[in-house]
């Protein structure tokens, strides 16, 4: 077995947000979206698609955390979650240059309510192991499960797909986290 990357809480933290970033890129949720094969119509009325990226890097942002509960220190885990802002804000900011739009910004209610909504939901599942349960989550929190669009047939294989990608996230991250010993301040 190959010795383990030595790195500080505040590399660590840098790591944790690398990890974030990479699986939140707007580009690559929208290819997921599709490939999931939700019908277009789902995805293009207004605030559909932002809706989408808000509930992918909900997910993606509770596996990072519990990634950091397994492997790395509380100090390390807490900095990571005290940059939840700046992370949002960043993927904003970046969204908005993709789009040529004005980035909208992260205000505080918007942040509580991110950390409070979808991000309070994943977190149990992750933590007590019931990933298998996200993507039904993900598309409950989304409304397909309720959409007369969506038939019980579709509905599945967009689980299907989601629960494969969710699958290769959580993996590719807590492998990653796995491979490092982060040290506490």
């Amino acid at each position: 077995m190959a010795a383990k990357k030595q790195l500080t809480a505040a590399q660590g933290m840098d790591a944790a947000c690398i990890l974030f970033e990479l699986n939140s890129k707007r580009e690559h949720i929208v290819n997921l979206a599709f490939g999931a094969e939700i019908p277009e119509a789902c995805l293009t009325e207004p605030g559909a698609l932002p809706n989408f990226c808000a509930e992918w890097r909900a997910f993606v942002h509770a596996t990072v955390t519990v990634g950091l509960m397994q492997h790395a220190p509380n100090t390390v885990l807490v900095g990571y979650l005290r940059r939840t802002g700046e992370l949002l804000a960043a993927t904003a900011k970046a969204e908005g240059a993709s789009l040529h739009t004005q980035a909208v910004p992260v205000t505080e209610d918007s942040l509580n309510a991110f950390v409070d909504g979808p991000f309070a939901a994943y977190m149990p599942l992750l933590a007590q192991e019931k990933q298998h349960q996200c993507p039904v989550l993900f598309c409950r929190r989304l409304g397909y499960d309720e959409d007369s669009r969506i038939t019980p047939e579709i509905l599945k294989k967009i689980q299907a797909r989601l629960a494969a990608v969710m699958a290769l996230v959580i993996t590719a991250i807590w492998d990653k986290l796995d491979q490092y010993e982060i040290a506490a301040d």
